[in-house]
């Protein structure tokens, strides 16, 4: 998995350009999930955080013809939460998951990946359009 942490004051700005980045990538958000305001609902406080659960039917239908169980861990997801003042990205990228299931080197994956990191070289893996300087990666293993 992967974190990226955004220098943003601001939550819902993070959260806009995401938002934007997985639209203007030609996926569908199916999904979000607001961890922070379900935990309101119970009567516990949880800083805002939220799952985005979101993909391309296309590209996740080819993955679960090779190998159904894949479907388990599709669509994709993306956690946003607020931190110490911070704001987070976790995901996980496409390849990673596939891997788990003993699917490797299929050409969809790699353009799925691309997809998620069509700005890598700027540290940028969710083509949110932010200068290099904002921004912060941590590796998780």
């Amino acid at each position: 998995m992967h974190t990226i942490t955004c220098k943003w004051s601001s939550f819902e700005e993070c959260e806009s350009r995401l938002i934007e980045s997985i639209e203007s990538a030609g996926m569908r958000i199916f999904a979000v999930i607001d961890h922070s305001k379900n935990a309101e609902d119970v009567g516990l406080n949880l800083s805002k955080t939220k799952l985005y659960i979101f993909g391309n039917p296309s590209a996740g239908t080819l993955l679960m013809q090779r190998r159904r169980e894949i479907g388990y861990d599709l669509p994709l997801r993306v956690l946003l939460w607020e931190e110490d003042g911070k704001v987070n990205i976790l995901y996980k990228l496409p390849s990673e998951i596939a891997r788990e299931y003993g699917l490797t080197n299929l050409d969809i994956l790699n353009k799925m990946d691309t997809t998620l990191q069509k700005n890598n070289r700027k540290h940028n893996p969710l083509r949110i359009d932010i200068p290099h300087e904002t921004l912060k990666i941590k590796e998780k293993h």
